[in-house]
């Protein structure tokens, strides 16, 4: 029964042209990316470098760009190169793919609400609470499969063009996955309630933002020094502290990236593990809405 609603959710996302059309701008950017680097490699280190026909040449200075001088061996290393390149697509490449994904399954739990949807899928010998938790596995394998085949993509485009090949840069598209398996969990517990898709994408917008938001001020204990009458000081300093607190993590799974991808610095699990912790709760929330609710 809950490989049926998966099924179903995912054919739901085909037949909406949702799942095609992600599909189809990940397949782009991985064409697009294979035909704009060319580069030669010449003991570890990469000798000419040319980005959409502009080149470039290595160094015992560093690598310069916008010239097609041929190089010398010993400027920048080969696997320097496909650690920064990738860092690069962590921070920019992922937050689109995460946005890309909350659009595309933004609207999962408003049109399982809608009459007629809700009606029939409470008529099948299933729990509630196997079908709400069924509809969000079926958006988070979705947006999985795709960060995955962009990110397994990309890294074996780079190790073919340099022989390099980053296992923490794959490790890091499962990072991005719990992240956004954390993000859902609240957009489907806004989706239960305000039964809206553009409400649902909003408030999620907001919980990114004030994520990131609250954590310098999480950091610095003495910001609320700022702050001069004690009441304001005190509600202040709790709704940052409550908000850090019940949010996911955003910064902290930045530079879990950066430790996966550069292998520089120790892997700290705590706020990763707060942050499933956050999603989960978010999830059962939505999942008790759902399953006490009259529809």
């Amino acid at each position: 029964k809950l490989a049926a609603i998966l099924i179903d959710t995912a054919r739901e996302l085909v037949d909406r042209k949702i799942l095609v059309v992600f599909f189809g701008i990940v397949t782009l950017t991985l064409l697009l990316f294979a035909l704009a680097l060319q580069t030669d490699v010449a003991g570890g280190a990469i000798t000419s470098l040319k980005v959409f026909g502009m080149g470039g040449r290595s160094s015992p200075e560093g690598f310069r760009f916008g010239t097609e001088e041929p190089g010398t061996v010993g400027g920048l290393q080969a696997e320097t190169m496909v650690r920064g390149v990738q860092l690069v697509v962590a921070f920019v490449l992922y937050p689109l793919g995460i946005l890309l994904s909350l659009f595309a399954t933004a609207g999962l739990v408003p049109r399982l609400l809608e009459r007629g949807t809700i009606d029939l899928l409470l008529s099948k010998p299933m729990s509630r609470p196997a079908l709400f938790v069924a509809r969000y596995l079926g958006g988070l394998l979705v947006a999985a499969l795709n960060l995955v085949y962009l990110v397994v993509g990309l890294g074996a485009i780079l190790a073919l063009k340099t022989g390099v090949w980053n296992g923490g840069f794959v490790l890091s598209a499962l990072l991005m996955t719990l992240y956004f398996g954390c993000l859902l969990g609240f957009l489907v517990l806004v989706g239960v309630l305000s039964r809206s898709t553009t409400v649902s994408i909003m408030v999620v917008a907001l919980v990114y933002v004030a994520s990131v938001a609250v954590r310098p001020m999480h950091e610095n204990r003495d910001w609320p020094l700022l702050i001069t009458g004690h009441a304001s000081r005190f509600v202040t300093q709790a709704l940052v502290e409550t908000t850090y607190h019940l949010l996911p993590r955003t910064y902290d799974f930045g530079r879990m990236l950066t430790v996966l991808i550069l292998r520089d610095g120790d892997f700290t699990w705590g706020p990763i593990l707060w942050s499933a912790v956050s999603g989960a709760g978010a999830l059962a929330l939505a999942t008790a809405w759902f399953s006490r609710r009259d529809f």
